[in-house]
């Protein structure tokens, strides 16, 4: 699984082998701690309270990757096991958008830091596919472009937007990082 910044203070998301995104609690009152230690303090074993506060609509198999956007601070994506990508409003639990680029897992998601709803996605083929959910003309739920960037058809585990030259992205597959002019 993994892990990016909620939406509230003292949050965040995190992605789980089973499939499910959790927003996890990451701190506790003041209140919460006190009792905490003064129940350990006792020689007593403290309650252990889950940090998950909330459960969005799960993938099929594993959460690969999170991806808070740049732009809207209510949207995330989640990429997994079942082949989709899939876009959250952080304050609702069902995706408001889901993309099935490619038979196969999805590894590696990442927003452009530049162009507002454009997000690229690595795929177990070697795949990376590019979207473009605002300006995507016709149907934006299929790839604007795509290309192989792992020769070998190894899978695509890392995906990262120059953050100073909106024009390239890099991508890894565990042997390589190749950098890409868009």
């Amino acid at each position: 699984g993994g892990g990016v910044g909620g939406d509230e203070t003292g949050t965040f998301l995190a992605g789980s082998d089973g499939g499910p995104v959790f927003k996890c609690l990451m701190h506790h009152t003041p209140t919460m701690m006190a009792a905490f230690s003064k129940t350990a303090a006792g020689g007593e074993t403290p309650k252990m309270n889950s940090p998950v506060k909330s459960e969005y609509a799960p993938h099929v198999g594993a959460v690969h990757a999170l991806a808070a956007c740049p732009h809207d601070p209510r949207l995330f994506a989640s990429c997994g096991a079942d082949g989709s990508a899939r876009v959250y409003q952080r304050r609702g639990t069902a995706p408001v958008l889901r993309l099935e680029p490619c038979v196969g897992a999805l590894f590696a998601l990442q927003w452009s830091p530049f162009r507002p709803l454009v997000m690229a996605a690595g795929t177990a083929s070697g795949q990376v596919v590019l979207y473009d959910l605002l300006e995507g003309g016709g149907d934006a739920t299929q790839p604007a472009v795509s290309f192989q960037a792992c020769p070998r058809g190894t899978a695509v585990q890392a995906l990262a937007f120059n953050p100073m030259m909106p024009e390239y992205l890099a991508s890894a597959d565990g042997t390589a990082v190749r950098v890409w002019e868009l």
